[in-house]
């Protein structure tokens, strides 16, 4: 099997995606250079699937060239995509520079802004948007910290060719980025960082394989 195939099976491991996302409380866009990810917030909230979105993300290692935090840009491409969305519908936490603070800051904006929404009262169900190839590490991470939210998945659409060509396109290698992933999906329930995944064997050998043909 060639590398490309292999780097496409761990993709769509790691790309968790419920089919039929059910109506939940708070629909979450996790920080990223992929502006895809705020349009389907918006899309999730005017079609009725979440009450509220938040957005979060400062500047980190998915920031790319970005102008400014992640939260900040995505805030602006969903009022201008979706101007019709109410202001105080939307919270925004702009300070997070990973998965982990994502979800505590945002929490913690979301506190502020309401104290009877937030995740320790008030959603009981999210909707997480993320980059497609780290939407498995958000979901583990959101169960490990909040047990109790029910969380669904919703990642952009795409597939492993258009995702390489995005990456490429911000002069990243998106198979190393899927390498790096892996070993954060290894090591981080250890670490206390995200709720355990057991690797399929198979999946696991996509990976060796992949790191004996570098």
């Amino acid at each position: 099997m060639s590398k490309m195939s292999l780097a496409k099976e761990i993709f769509e491991y790691l790309c968790v995606r419920d089919e039929a996302v059910p109506k939940a409380d708070l629909v979450v866009g996790f920080g990223h250079f992929d502006l895809r990810i705020p349009k389907m917030c918006g899309a999730l909230y005017t079609d009725g699937r979440a009450a509220r979105v938040l957005l979060t993300g400062g500047c980190g290692a998915g920031t790319a060239d970005l102008p400014d935090a992640e939260a900040a840009v995505f805030l602006r491409v969903l009022t201008q995509a979706y101007p019709a969305i109410p202001a105080a519908h939307v919270c925004v936490e702009s300070a997070s520079t990973n998965t982990g603070e994502n979800i505590r800051f945002g929490g913690e904006a979301l506190r502020r802004a309401d104290p009877a929404f937030c995740f320790e009262s008030g959603v009981r169900s999210v909707i997480a948007v993320a980059s497609p190839y780290r939407q498995r590490r958000v979901l583990r991470t959101m169960q490990l910290l909040h047990p109790s939210i029910r969380v669904f998945c919703s990642p952009p659409a795409t597939s492993f060719e258009e995702e390489q060509r995005l990456f490429a396109s911000k002069n990243q290698d998106l198979v190393s980025l899927l390498l790096g992933e892996m070993d954060r999906m290894i090591s981080y329930p250890a670490k206390g960082y995200m709720a355990p995944d057991p690797i399929p064997p198979d999946i696991m050998r996509a990976k060796k394989a992949i790191e004996h043909t570098n």
